[in-house]
């Protein structure tokens, strides 16, 4: 009880505070999946979890061992600003930025600061957003920080939680009250269930309920390909770090013997490092057989953190120099994923393509590391996905080297569109930028993919495990074949018969058989439509349809 009563002080420092974060992402990476689930549409592309954690992550490793809270809060919410990835982590990485302001110069900081910096965060966040949205995460905030403000006791950090823990969770469970399709989905609000997850592992360490210290955690930047090819020899091995916990439903877990783990561990690699506190277990080691370091240890328990690297691609990646860019006028950095997509989007005319995967949005650095990569004067952007705008603009904003504009695109379709219509005599951005987007209201994309839940939505019946099609507003279709799925969501579609070109991006989940089944269904639907197919090899999606 001593150390819940030193936690329960009135000051805290920045020492503390940091640790308080510390629960808050190790309780958000627990829940992660859980998150990620929690989706308006049930397809299997929830990131907010992931995205919120990814963010969280980029301050967790920029602030560790600061005194002074200002000091450590800035450096946690520069950490969070270049690693947040989608509108919540992006949202997110602004509440973290208002809270470092109303902390600026502040040594220690009462329960009343605290409650105040809340408050500013959510202001600040709110700003952030073009046109904020009741019923979201920003909610959540606001109504957090003000119920706090207005019924702050005078206790410790321990009662302001115990006060401001249950608010949270009326304010989430009231989500789907303010926004409708998050009743129809039955779901509460993702970002704000995301935000009372890293509120609630703050409670945790002040009450004395103690994480394991997960500092060691490193933002990892995208892995660069290019070193390594099927003739490459591995001569360094890899670096295989994880943390264990230890898990009481595995039998296995009481017979657990470190020196024993260690033993096995250097007959396999070296630079060994391991050690144990209490259930849970840290390792570092060197192997050229990653696989058997897992199957050992995983019997014993489930992993907080793991991350095995190539150690020859990281040698190889020391000694090669970089390619340095062609100057241009105009650049263009697009987001994509699958092999398809990514060779296609270069194809007809971007520069850079930044992985765009649905699952794991890249980050505000991903961008920026991306304009580093060229030499212009003027950088285009295409996020092609709704959830990746909000970190192309904020990467955008803070790049200084040469002028970034963001087209809105919200689709890979949009995208598709966008880099059709380049103009390459165009001599002024007005013109570039106008050529591109001259087509973007016409654009209609479609999608088939999986159901992950049962639903009802825009009257159309879900099944787990069914196929079902939408547009970019809604549910339009469903039913147990794929390419079925895909001609009725066609069929579906406002004014359809006004449009002359269909593309379809089919994915790696679409066989030859199917694709040729579509064709030919396609025609004999829309025998007037121009219509084309492309190789893209996206995940989740089957069929991308962009729709003109």
């Amino acid at each position: 009880m001593k150390g819940v009563l030193k936690l329960s002080a009135q000051t805290i420092n920045g020492i503390t505070l940091y640790n308080y974060l510390l629960g808050g992402f190790k309780n958000l990476k627990i829940n992660e999946a859980t998150i990620n689930d929690l989706n308006v549409f049930p397809i299997p592309d929830g990131d907010t979890g992931a995205n919120m954690a990814m963010t969280f992550s980029g301050g967790v490793a920029a602030a560790e061992n600061k005194e002074a809270v200002g000091e450590m809060m800035a450096a946690f919410s520069q950490g969070t600003l270049f690693s947040a990835r989608g509108n919540s982590g992006v949202i997110l990485s602004q509440f973290i930025r208002g809270f470092s302001n109303a902390v600026v110069g502040f040594s220690e900081i009462t329960p009343r600061d605290f409650a105040n910096a809340l408050r500013q965060g959510a202001e600040h966040a709110y700003h952030s957003v073009v046109r904020p949205v009741e019923g979201t995460i920003l909610t959540v905030m606001r109504e957090s920080g003000e119920f706090i403000c207005e019924n702050l006791s005078d206790g410790g950090f321990v009662e302001l939680f115990q006060r401001l823990i249950p608010q949270m969770r009326v304010s989430l469970n009231n989500t789907p009250n303010l926004l409708a399709v998050l009743k129809e989905a039955g779901v509460v609000d993702s970002g704000g269930a995301g935000l009372l997850c890293i509120f609630e592992g703050m409670q945790a360490i002040a009450e004395g309920r103690d994480f394991e210290n997960v500092s060691s955690f490193q933002v990892q930047s995208a892995p660069t390909l290019g070193y390594m090819d099927e003739n490459t020899k591995l001569e360094f091995g890899y670096c295989t770090e994880f943390i264990l916990q230890l898990m009481n439903y595995k039998p296995e877990s009481a017979n657990f013997s470190l020196q024993e783990m260690i033993a096995f561990l250097e007959s396999i690699g070296d630079s060994v490092v391991a050690v144990q506190d209490g259930l849970v277990v840290k390792v570092h080691v060197h192997t050229f057989e990653p696989e058997k370091v897992l199957a050992y240890v995983h019997p014993y328990g489930e992993f907080y953190t793991l991350k095995i690297e190539n150690m020859t691609v990281q040698h190889n990646e020391a000694n090669v120099p970089a390619p340095k860019a062609e100057h241009k006028k105009f650049a263009i950095v697009a987001t994509a994923t699958g092999k398809g997509l990514c060779e296609y989007f270069k194809s007809i005319g971007a520069d850079i393509i930044v992985d765009g995967m649905q699952t794991q949005n890249p980050s505000t650095e991903d961008f920026v590391k991306a304009f580093d990569q060229l030499d212009a004067e003027h950088i285009i952007v295409l996020p092609n996905n709704k959830n990746i705008i909000m970190a192309a603009q904020q990467a955008a904003d803070l790049y200084e080297k040469a002028q970034v504009t963001v087209l809105k695109t919200r689709t890979l379709a949009e995208g598709y569109s966008a880099l059709s219509m380049v103009d390459p005599y165009a001599e002024t951005l007005e013109e570039f930028v106008g050529a591109m987007s001259s087509s973007l209201e016409y654009v209609t994309t479609a999608y088939v993919t999986t159901a992950i839940r049962d639903t009802v939505m825009n009257g159309v019946n879900v099944v787990k495990g069914a196929y079902i099609g939408l547009d970019n507003e809604s549910i339009l279709y469903s039913c147990d074949n794929k390419v079925e799925t895909a001609i009725q969501t066609l069929k579906a579609i406002p004014n359809i018969n006004s449009k002359e070109t269909v593309i379809v991006f089919y994915g790696s989940d679409a066989t030859e058989q199917e694709v040729a089944e579509l064709e030919s269904s396609l025609r004999n639907a829309f025998p007037l439509f121009d219509i084309g197919f492309v190789d893209g090899g996206q995940p989740v999606y089957p069929f991308i349809i962009s729709i003109e």
